[in-house]
Parts: structure tokens; C-alpha cells; sequence
């Protein structure tokens, strides 16, 4: 095992969308790889958050609402960004309970 590897848990790939969100202002990437606490992303263009930022990231998986994390920057690369989410996650991330739609009456 490299002694670099700090992760306690293994990444696996997945293809996902996800917007990293702050503020006021929003990025779109895709998602390299997940796990229960954290997942790597393709750094877009623009992005200029330091480690430690707090950010919420928004898993678009398919039509409709999609998950909401709540995470840090843990790492900027040129290429990539490695964000450790606040609360560990199912892989992958998944709506924290049925969606209600209201009836129309």
C-alpha cells in the first residue's frame, strides 16, 4: 500500500455531474471517483477555492433532484480537486429521503 494513501476508505469511479457550490457563485464539473467521505472531481475552469473552503456539492445523477453534500476542499490539483464531505455518504451519494411531490388541490 502506498504510505501516502490517507484515505480510509477505497474511491471508486463513477460518472456523475456535480456543481460545486458557494456562495454566490457555482462551478460544473464531473465527479473521477467516490467514497464515503470524500470524492475527486475535474477542477474546472475558474476555480479558485483554497483548501478548507466550504462548499456544497450537488450530485446530478439523472432527471430530477439530486443530492445535496455538504464538504470541504481537501486538495486542488492542476487537473483535479479532492473534497472530504461533512458527514459520510452512501456511494453513491443518494436524496437523504423519498421525494414528495404536493398534490395539486
Amino acid at each position: 500500500m502506498d504510505e501516502t494513501e490517507r484515505r480510509d476508505e477505497p474511491r471508486l469511479p463513477f460518472a456523475a455531474e456535480v456543481l460545486v457550490a458557494r456562495e454566490d457563485r457555482g462551478w460544473r464539473s464531473a465527479v473521477l471517483d467516490l467514497s464515503s467521505g470524500g470524492c475527486a472531481l475535474l477542477r474546472p475552469a475558474g476555480f479558485d477555492l483554497h483548501v478548507g473552503a466550504v462548499v456544497t456539492l450537488y450530485f446530478l445523477t439523472r432527471n430530477g433532484p439530486g443530492p445535496a453534500v455538504g464538504a470541504r476542499v481537501a486538495r486542488v490539483g492542476a487537473r483535479d480537486l479532492g473534497f472530504e464531505y461533512h458527514e459520510p455518504q452512501a456511494v453513491p451519494p443518494a436524496l437523504a429521503g423519498p421525494v414528495r411531490v404536493p398534490s395539486a388541490g
